[in-house]
């Protein structure tokens, strides 16, 4: 794999200020909350953008599977999802969770609650953790026996749609059938728990594998057709069903980002502050929920006692970053 491409670290920032907004915020305007309430498939483009990296920087790791080779990458994700996981976990057992159970820690630590009643979980947003270090999991067998068997890209794009297509209509598939205590999403594929959030995280698993191994498409004026394909993704908001068609849009987005073409697109989110933001993104996915939970009034205003709530978060993150996500790792590599 290239060296790091700052417009995906950049890209990185702006779906976790994203998501960040819509779990903070709710705006009258039906043209900002349209964008806003959407935030949730945010994570989905996280889930691509992982899924595209980890292919094109293991394609040629996996063509043949070694213990060693299995073992390093499986200490590498450890690396960076763990050490700021585990002390956000620990800290809102010691300090935020109305007794919690050892079965509570116990799950959440293992990062399983995507197979658990959602009441396990101590923070909204670990769903989507617990499906990503599953995929992790399976990830060195897919990607060997993609690489193997020679499976088309066309043929994992078209299974990613389909697996988007019917998630929403799967049932409830979790251990534990006590009632819930939090209320089920009646957004559009916003799939949060449950063996159906794995099902959601996998199909935008083989969007992303599947658009990094897609051959590359010669576009005469290809920077109008990245623009296209920004414009088209950033309308499908306003609408209800569209947001089926984001992490393929964000896909293809993705594909011109890691390429050496340039455009307003990329030099935007190589800016300075968009990749500072790139670089805390994984800190602040985390600390944003947990700030938004201690329900915090600074100033009676409610649009400027969040935005001041979010930067609050963002300094957090920012610390969280310096001292944790560069300095600890569990593992030697």
């Amino acid at each position: 794999m290239k060296n790091e491409i700052k417009s995906l670290t950049g890209l990185r920032g702006i779906v976790a200020l994203w998501v960040t907004f819509f779990h903070f915020s709710y705006f009258r305007s039906f043209w900002i909350q349209s964008v806003n309430g959407k935030g949730y498939v945010a994570v989905d483009i996280f889930f691509v953008l992982s899924a595209f990296l980890l292919a094109v920087s293991y394609s040629g790791k996996f063509h043949h599977l070694t213990f060693d080779g299995v073992q390093r990458f499986y200490k590498k994700r450890v690396n960076r999802i763990y050490p700021v996981y585990f002390l956000s976990v620990v800290f809102i057992i010691l300090f935020i969770a109305k007794d919690p159970s050892w079965s509570e820690f116990l799950v959440n630590a293992a990062l399983l609650q995507c197979f658990f009643n959602p009441n396990y979980s101590l923070n909204e947003v670990y769903w989507s953790l617990s499906t990503e270090w599953i995929c992790y999991l399976i990830f060195p067998f897919l990607l060997w026996s993609i690489l193997k068997f020679k499976i088309n890209s066309w043929f994992l794009i078209i299974a990613g749609l389909a697996l988007r297509g019917i998630v929403s209509y799967l049932p409830d598939m979790y251990f534990d059938d006590a009632p819930l205590e939090i209320d089920r999403s009646s957004q559009y594929l916003d799939i949060v728990f449950g063996v159906s959030s794995l099902v959601r995280t996998v199909s935008c698993y083989f969007i992303g594998i599947g658009i990094a191994f897609l051959p590359e498409i010669k576009i005469k004026k290809s920077n109008f057709f990245v623009y296209g394909v920004v414009i088209l993704s950033f309308l499908l908001l306003y609408t209800a069903r569209g947001l089926f068609f984001i992490p393929l849009l964000s896909a293809v987005i993705i594909k011109h980002l890691y390429s050496e073409k340039r455009s307003f697109v990329k030099s935007f989110l190589e800016t300075k502050a968009v990749y500072f933001l790139g670089n805390i993104s994984y800190s602040l996915y985390i600390i944003h929920y947990i700030v938004r939970r201690q329900k915090i009034v600074i100033v009676d205003s409610y649009h400027l006692n969040n935005f001041l709530l979010i930067g609050f978060s963002i300094l957090l993150s920012y610390f969280s970053y310096l001292l944790i996500e560069r300095k600890v790792k569990i593992f030697k590599t």
